[in-house]
Parts: structure tokens; sequence; C-alpha cells
């Protein structure tokens, strides 16, 4: 198996292949999964074994985070907030965890980790479980700080559950 064709065919269609799009000018947060489609991660499951495609995923946005840091770094610009999200748990995404890459540059990113830091429960969710696991296989848990989001949308009828974890150096 060859590296450069194993994410080429990941990551060609996605919109972070351009990394422009994660380092440009927008106001609000921006949310960017690691893969969009069910199709590719079918063709993930033809080269890894189910439990090691997290795995493989979780190492892919680890590396695309850290690259958008080091070029706004080298364009000064400023990231407030940058953080891999975890956002999909039901049965639908059977038990591979996709990460998405979340960007906020807004100033009201420290109102939004405080936020956070403040509403957080005393005990771990199954959700929060899970993502943990996950950085812990993967030999990233001590570099990341992770916070939950949790809340009722009732024009979906269903409670929303966004796992952040956030890069312990920008704490």
């Amino acid at each position: 198996m060859k590296l450069h064709g194993l994410y080429a065919k990941i990551i060609k269609k996605e919109a972070y292949n351009d990394l422009r799009c994660l380092a440009g000018a927008f106001d609000d947060f921006e949310e960017y999964p690691i893969i969009s489609r069910d199709s590719r991660l079918k063709k993930l499951q033809r080269k890894l074994e189910k439990k090691d495609i997290s795995d493989f995923l979780l190492g892919l946005a680890v590396f695309v985070l850290n690259t958008v840091r080091a070029l706004a770094r080298s364009n000064q610009r400023q990231l407030e907030l940058t953080a891999i999200t975890f956002t999909r748990f039901d049965a639908s995404g059977g038990s591979t965890l996709v990460p998405q890459l979340f960007i906020y540059p807004s100033t009201a990113a420290s109102a939004l980790r405080q936020t956070l830091i403040k509403n957080q429960p005393e005990t771990d969710s199954m959700e929060m479980t899970k993502v943990k696991q996950l950085f812990t296989t993967c030999g990233f848990v001590e570099s990341f700080v992770f916070l939950e989001s949790r809340f009722f949308d009732h024009a979906c009828n269903e409670e929303l559950v966004r796992i952040y974890a956030i890069p312990r150096q920008t704490m």
C-alpha cells in the first residue's frame, strides 16, 4: 500500500485539500470533516481493518490541524481556537469516529472556550470516553484537552453532542 495513494484517495475531494480554505478569512467558526462522504470511508475499509480506520483518520486530522496552525503562524495570522471535534456518535457511523477540523478565528473564541470549561460534566459521558480511548490508542491523549458541549435541538428533536479536543499548548 502506497501512502501517497491512500491519502490522495481520501483527501483529493475534501475542502481542506486546498489549505487556503482553512487559512482564509472568516468571522465565525468553520468545521470541516476529515472525510465528508461515506464512500471515502468505504475506500478505507478496503485497505484497513474497521477497528483501525478511526486511528488513521485521527492521525490525518492531527497532521492537518498542525499544518494549518503552522501556516497561520507563518502568515502572522491569529487562530483563536483550533480543535479536532467529533459530532457523529450514531449507529450510521458504526464504530468509526470521524474527526472534524474546528477553526474559530474570532476573539469570541475565548468566550466559547470559557463556556465549555465552565459547563463540563463531573463524569465523562459515553461519547467523551470513546474519544479519549481513541486518542489514548493513538498516543495523543496527553497533547489535548477534552471538552464537551451538549444541548437539545428542538428543530430536529434530538440531543446534539460535540466533543472538542483542543491542543494543550493553545489552552
